[in-house]
């Protein structure tokens, strides 16, 4: 047929240069990580892609595009619709395996969350690391009127904010390498960006056991967070609570941080954690 003929590798001239698909180190596998470059383009919205436009995303030629959607089309994790593609049901299975541990901790967080926010009616929040960001997994927002609102599903890079600092803190040196390589413009005149200050906060919190936001990604907001542990001792979350910087500056360092901390260690007892 000839309505796919501009996306076949094989009736179409391939570009002679061919840029790498994502960092690489010496544990990645270049066509392993390619494919899973693809995968990832669809986290931006984009329902479907043609196989040039999947080529100048990901940075490879169309040729070796072709392929790797191709053996992904085999494994289930792409569907072909005409002459685009869509992620394929397989993605389902593995999406409700990943969901079981998140729904566990949300169950295991839901009453501490609940608490917190009825002695302090700010927005009580709980952050995933995911690859180089956080990702809110759940939240309970305050009824003021001036508010930090955070969505569920809403990323940030994890060198900026309570939560994210508190999970990078948490991080082997490969993955703070690639956080610090990859930083983006500061949020605000407060947002750390040197990477020695930002070292030596991380080995702070690590030290005091939980992290503070003070205008870092919004100048008008607040924030304290805690480590939440798996039985492994591994952290697996941050619980942050935030408000407007008029309310919470001077309860952060005091009372709140000590209510969050607790509700984090007891969410992690939840979980399995037991502290040495």
């Amino acid at each position: 047929m000839t309505a796919h003929a501009t996306d076949d590798p094989e009736t179409s001239a391939a570009p002679t240069a061919v840029a790498p698909a994502g960092p690489a180190t010496d544990y990645m596998i270049g066509p392993v990580a390619a494919a899973l470059d693809i995968m990832l383009e669809f986290e931006n919205g984009q329902q479907e892609l043609r196989v040039a436009d999947i080529a100048r995303r990901v940075g490879v030629t169309r040729n070796k595009a072709f392929r790797l959607i191709k053996t992904l089309e085999s494994r289930g994790f792409l569907q072909r619709t005409g002459d685009h593609y869509r992620v394929g049901s397989r993605l389902l299975t593995l999406g409700e395996m990943a969901a079981q541990p998140i729904e566990a901790l949300r169950a295991a967080a839901q009453p501490e969350m609940e608490m917190l926010h009825a002695a302090t009616n700010e927005t009580i929040y709980l952050l995933a690391p995911v690859g180089n960001e956080a990702i809110c997994i759940s939240r309970i927002e305050s009824t003021h009127s001036l508010r930090i609102s955070v969505d569920v599903g809403t990323k940030r890079p994890l060198d900026s904010g309570a939560g994210q600092k508190m999970l990078l803190s948490g991080q082997d040196e490969q993955r703070l390498s690639q956080v610090l390589s990859h930083r983006g413009p500061a949020f605000t005149e407060h947002t750390i960006t040197g990477e020695a200050e930002l070292r030596q906060e991380l080995q702070e919190i690590g030290r005091r056991g939980y992290s503070l936001s003070l205008g870092e990604v919004d100048a008008g907001a607040g924030a304290v967070a805690a480590p939440v542990c798996d039985y492994s001792g591994e952290m697996i979350a941050a619980l942050a609570l935030g408000g407007a910087m008029s309310r919470v500056s001077g309860n952060l360092e005091g009372a709140w941080k000590d209510l969050v901390v607790s509700a984090a260690h007891r969410i992690s007892t939840r979980l399995g954690f037991h502290r040495p």
